[in-house]
């Protein structure tokens, strides 16, 4: 499906996707004198190809002719069909370098990768029987995407020439670390990706350390100063991967900060009401989950528990090799709110 986008050379196609988000929205620049650009793929699907394909015709072109693809984040609906356009096209590869452990998908990173998520979820207290399910769950998304080779880096302060305009590259870690944005200031028009979704809360996910990193990131606090950044900026309109255009970006990033003030007022009440570690409080929010949608669920709570250490609100403990949790002090004996 074509959508509008008002920029002359910028189109948007929407991609179905097997995933609960629904469709994903790819961009094509097409400015003369410019490699046809292609921001975001879908996944590795039958179904995505085809509706690609489809879409790229009706604006006059084909596969063959992309000679570039920059990837927004390295989460598989945003790349997973990236390596077979390369086959058929020979287009280069741009993204973030925190997303190449991610992309290159080397035996080395997937142990590691596995280690890291073994750990960390055995940290939370979770039942060995839900730990097998939520790792089939999580490893069933990897069929959706190939290995892949990056020819080009973009970071913070870089500026790409896409749809006949140079684009701001802005970093905008949270809901992916290596997660970027294109800002276009003449318009106002920021290309969002999954940072800023109209009817989604975007969910800040675990991830293991980035490159130079020795330890995890906290995704939601980052993801915070991310949304207060964008909404310091002036945007008149972000064009995102889900969903339809954002025209006040400053409402709507109130609407996401307060979001989770109030989802760390519920975890603050768990610890009240007798939750010792982050599986409790898990079941306490989010009682109905599929494996896929807790793995969601136990990232979500731990970066609310995240904020709440690095505001002196909580203290964890380790204990045979789970993380046990407890109110500071003044915690104990104040109301749960944010006052």
């Amino acid at each position: 499906m074509i959508l509008e986008s008002s920029l002359e050379h910028l189109h948007a196609i929407e991609l179905p996707t097997p995933f609960p988000v629904g469709p994903v929205t790819v961009y094509l620049a097409d400015a003369p004198d410019e490699p046809l650009t292609l921001i975001d793929t879908g996944p590795q699907t039958a179904e995505s190809r085809t509706a690609l394909e489809a879409g790229l015709a009706h604006l006059g072109y084909a596969l063959a002719g992309l000679g570039r693809i920059v990837i927004s984040h390295a989460h598989v609906d945003h790349f997973g069909l990236a390596a077979d356009l390369v086959d058929a096209s020979g287009a280069q590869v741009w993204t973030h370098p925190w997303n190449l452990p991610t992309l290159d998908n080397s035996e080395t990173y997937r142990e590691q990768r596995i280690s890291f998520y073994a750990q960390l979820l055995r940290q939370t207290a979770i039942p060995a029987e839900m730990l097998s399910a939520v790792g089939q769950a999580t490893r069933g998304v990897n069929r959706f995407a190939r290995p892949l080779a990056v020819d080009a880096t973009l970071d913070e302060g870089d500026s790409i020439s896409l749809a006949g305009h140079a684009w701001q590259v802005l970093h905008t870690p949270g809901h992916a670390a290596g997660l970027i944005c294109l800002y276009e200031p003449g318009s106002g028009t920021l290309l969002s990706s999954d940072h800023l979704l109209a009817d989604i809360s975007s969910n800040p996910v675990v991830e293991p350390p980035p490159p130079g990193h020795n330890e995890r990131l906290r995704s939601l606090a980052l993801y915070r100063a991310s949304l207060q950044r964008t909404a310091a900026m002036g945007v008149r309109r972000a064009l995102p991967s889900h969903g339809p255009v954002i025209y006040d970006v400053a409402a709507l990033v109130r609407q996401r900060l307060g979001f989770h003030e109030r989802r760390v007022t519920r975890v603050l009440a768990a610890l009240q009401n007798g939750a010792h570690t982050t599986w409790d409080i898990v079941e306490a929010l989010f009682p109905n989950r599929t494996p896929l949608d807790t793995f969601l669920a136990v990232s979500e709570v731990i970066g609310h528990l995240d904020l709440l250490e690095l505001e002196g609100r909580i203290e964890g403990e380790g204990e045979n090799g789970m993380i046990r949790w407890r109110l500071s002090e003044a915690d104990r004996t104040r109301p749960t709110g944010r006052g």
